[in-house]
């Protein structure tokens, strides 16, 4: 997608909205727009971000995603966080992936019993929706608790403060997680 293109390469350059802007004459909010997706750009516009960015026009005329991702269970990108309980098994690929360039994420995910998912809550601007594959799962949403069992979902909204604890002594919890957008 166009929109996510020009925001990696501007990130990757270091540049801020607002330093693409004075490089653009576009204002800030209008690039923004573009790397959303929200809305189409001229092709005056791509050119100018082109110059800025100082890459090849055709650096944003041509779709370099895949259609399709294979990932085998064996494949999966694991991400094991320091000091927690819970393994994370990407089912997509990653948001940092620059060649599928993913719109969600769906991450499998194990918490060993009587552990909490993280110390601090965890805030992201994405939605996520929470499936229980196995066990039974506290999920702290702010100041409110849900219990979460095995065939439950739970879709939590962006921006809201989240945690999760699995309250069994001998039972992991086994999930899926799918996160929209994807976090970068």
């Amino acid at each position: 997608m166009l929109g996510p293109r020009i925001r990696e390469i501007r990130q990757q350059k270091g540049l801020t909205l607002n330093e693409l802007s004075k490089k653009t004459g576009l204002t800030a909010s209008y690039i923004s727009q573009i790397e959303r997706n929200i809305i189409e750009p001229s092709l005056s516009s791509i050119r100018k971000l082109s110059i800025a960015l100082e890459v090849p026009i055709y650096t944003f005329l041509t779709d370099q995603t895949k259609e399709h991702t294979l990932i085998t269970a064996d494949k999966r990108k694991k991400l094991d966080l320091p000091s927690s309980s819970i393994i994370y098994e990407f089912l997509t690929p990653m948001a940092s992936d620059r060649e599928t360039q993913p719109k969600m994420e769906l991450i499998y995910y194990q918490l060993e019993p009587k552990s909490w998912s993280s110390e601090d809550y965890i805030v992201h601007a994405a939605d996520e929706c929470i499936f229980i594959i196995e066990g039974q799962i506290e999920i702290y949403l702010g100041e409110e608790k849900y219990l979460v069992s095995k065939g439950d979902s739970i879709y939590i909204r962006e921006n809201i403060p989240h945690r999760f604890f699995n309250p069994s002594s001998t039972e992991k919890v086994i999930g899926i997680s799918s996160i929209s957008p994807p976090i970068y």
